[in-house]
Formats: structure tokens, sequence, C-alpha cells
């Protein structure tokens, strides 16, 4: 059975917390939170984020959703895990029978 947008954003809001504490970051992590600008994540953590998430929820097209923010104006350069739940919630459907699909 595939889980829905909420749990996917419980289950996101979840592991980025437990990440959070790698990134020396102590505000809230909530659907809001941006993952430059808050968190200041860098290419690494992206990496890390992105294998944590296609080993829950198989293979994405994250190389391909980071280009599309890479094309947004300066000031919108960012994601928000609400964004990214979105992401995860339109494409794991279409990738269903790899990795571990939930």
């Amino acid at each position: 059975m595939l889980a829905n947008h909420q749990q996917i954003q419980d289950e996101l809001l979840e592991l980025m917390t437990q990440l959070a504490g790698d990134w020396e970051y102590d505000g809230e992590v909530n659907a809001g939170t941006r993952l430059l600008r808050d968190l200041a994540m860098e290419s690494l953590g992206l990496v890390v984020l992105g294998t944590s998430i296609q080993e829950r929820y198989g293979r994405l097209p994250f190389s391909e959703f980071l280009a599309e923010v890479g094309q947004r104006p300066l000031e919108q350069r960012d994601v928000t895990i609400g964004e990214l739940v979105d992401f995860v919630c339109q494409h794991r459907r279409h990738v269903a029978g790899e990795g571990v699909p939930r």
C-alpha cells in the first residue's frame, strides 16, 4: 500500500529532524522549513538527504528536481520540506517496483 501525503510528510519531518542535528540546526522543522536558508544545507547534505529519501521511497528524479529549482529566480532558489513532500508524492508512483515503494 502506498503511503499518503500526510504519512510521507510525517516521515520526512521525522527524517529531517534527525538529520537537522547533523546540520547544527536547532529551530523547529516543519513543512515550511527551507533546506538552504533555514537548514543551511550544502551539496553533501542534499546528497545525503536524497539518498535517504530514495532508500525509503525508491528511485526519484532528484537531479531534474534540483535543476528545476536552479532555474528559479535567485531569491526563490530554495526548497521547503513541503515542496519536497509534494515531489516525493508526485514521483514515487512512477517508480513502483524500484527500491522499496511505500
